[in-house]
């Protein structure tokens, strides 16, 4: 079994990954010697993404070979799996809509109230800005909005609500209308983690990709344990490497699912593999609830090399909740850009064949669209959980979401017919179990009683020495999209851990 010596292993160059590996590279130094830090971070998927990455301009090679990026393509490459989440270079942030909803000033006094962390907005804005700033967030121009979008936008204002363009994180985009949830850019105009990586590399982090973590070796220490690196296989061959710190970054699916393997986790569940014990790897799931609403118009309300994936949202609060718990986000999802033909051919407006379907695809995919309603921070009590074998996961239904989605319903009804919606789909369920934990969170949450969380404010084990979790199933409660959350616990997390572990003398 080959053998190496680093000063810290990052397991996961996905979305938190990347920033944190190039942040730590950059700012920390070795606590004793002051020099460079040995940073080794560890992929189990491929970098398919190689290249100087030009901004609104591509890279002749990806373009080649990946015009469009679509997830469900993503099984077809050799070394990806979507089990755990998209085991690539980059991560979720390779092939993620963009889109962003920034944290307000309840999200931070819900952590803090919540869990006793102390994530304040003045603590937390140098990341922020971090991130914001490399991603390139900013709202979309109205010039790049559909009909659809525009019209969503107007009718929600005139019925009460504070329409906005949704930020989306691009870098001298030209709003094709072919970006999206699910879709790559071939002019590498999308922001993502990616562009954190000629950063980490400049300091010397040694990415090792296609590289699958069996598991993080923890010693034994007492009631806790100690971090001494990770086992890992790359070629079919075993590999160690020794570390006194590790950041475990596998994603709010991965990372508890990793901790697990490696001993460390519920005692009910793990056995005779316990080694240290924490009841709460991979509880306290949380995430939204959604469904769309699909329409088809008489006329085009959108139009090819037109469109965005930000599109117009706003939010709808329940007044009985100040904290913000059961606010609704309703928004234009697919009334921006042109619907792919497979879609409208499968579509439930579509007639089944003949002269009839080939009149409806010649307009359908500028008349199809939907309206999106879902439930973005759910009642605390309401937690799933992660299977700790296989990465799959179980939430709860619950008479609340059930009434407030379908009162979402209702608003996203009343706001299509104002617009024109010739017909308007009527499935819609009436209860929503099993529906929760999308833009998860929470599954390695930190806070400041370790008999409810996993990590500390610092983002380090309670129990584990030199051991520290730093992605979205960090964070103590959901809130509006997990990528940029993911991104932001990356910044975050690099600078909480510079700060006690690697400034000279910490």
């Amino acid at each position: 079994m080959a053998v190496k010596e680093y000063d810290l292993v990052i397991v996961g160059a996905g979305t938190a990954g990347l920033i944190a590996a190039a942040r730590i590279a950059e700012k920390g130094v070795h606590p004793v010697t002051g020099d460079r830090l040995r940073i080794a971070l560890v992929e189990a998927g491929p970098h398919l993404l190689t290249g100087e990455r030009r901004a609104g301009y591509g890279h002749p090679n990806r373009r080649k070979m990946i015009p469009q990026i679509v997830w469900e393509e993503f099984e077809m490459i050799d070394g990806f799996a979507w089990q755990y989440g998209p085991k690539i270079v980059g991560g979720s942030s390779a092939w993620w809509g963009s889109r962003c909803v920034f944290p307000v000033d309840r999200d931070y006094e819900n952590w803090r109230s919540d869990m006793g962390v102390d994530w304040t907005r003045e603590n937390m804005n140098e990341a922020r800005e971090d991130v914001v700033g490399m991603y390139h967030f900013e709202a979309p121009p109205d010039e790049s909005l559909s009909k659809g979008d525009l019209s969503f936008r107007r009718v929600a204002r005139a019925s009460g609500y504070d329409a906005k363009n949704m930020p989306t994180a691009r870098k001298n985009c030209i709003y094709c209308g072919f970006i999206g949830s699910g879709h790559g850019c071939k002019y590498d105009a999308k922001g993502t983690s990616l562009w954190y990586l000629p950063i980490a590399e400049s300091h010397g982090v040694e990415l090792i990709d296609r590289a699958e973590v069996e598991r993080v070796i923890i010693e034994k220490r007492g009631a806790g344990g100690m971090v001494k690196g990770v086992y890992y296989e790359k070629d079919g061959e075993r590999h160690e490497a020794r570390a006194k710190w590790v950041i475990v970054s596998c994603g709010n699916w991965g990372s508890p699912v990793l901790l697990a393997r490696s001993g460390y986790g519920p005692r009910a569940e793990l056995g005779q593999r316990l080694i240290v014990e924490n009841d709460n790897v991979g509880k306290h799931l949380d995430g939204d609830t959604s469904y769309r609403i699909r329409l088809f118009f008489d006329e085009p309300i959108k139009e090819a090399g037109r469109g965005t994936s930000g599109s117009v949202y706003f939010m709808d609060k329940d007044p009985q909740y100040p904290d913000g718990t059961g606010a609704l986000k309703i928004w234009s999802t697919d009334l921006a850009k042109v619907t792919y033909p497979d879609q409208a051919a499968l579509s439930e407006f579509a007639p089944v064949f003949g002269k009839a379907h080939m009149d409806f695809m010649r307009d359908a995919i500028t008349r199809l669209g939907t309206i999106a309603v879902s439930v973005n921070r759910p009642p605390t009590h309401i937690k799933g959980k992660v299977n700790l074998q296989t990465g799959s996961h179980t939430y709860p239904g619950d008479p609340y979401i059930d009434k407030r989605m379908q009162e979402g319903r209702e608003i996203a009804y009343e706001l299509a017919r104002k617009m024109g919606g010739n017909r308007i789909s009527e499935r819609f369920p009436a209860t929503f179990r099993g529906r929760g934990g999308g833009h998860s969170s929470g599954t390695c949450r930190a806070g400041s009683d370790r008999r409810r969380s996993v990590i500390n404010s610092h983002f380090e084990s309670h129990e584990v020495e030199g051991l520290f979790v730093v992605d979205a199933s960090s964070l103590p409660r959901a809130c509006v999209y997990s990528g940029f959350y993911a991104a932001f616990m990356g910044a975050y997390g690099a600078r909480r851990i510079v700060d006690s572990h690697f400034s000279r003398g910490a």
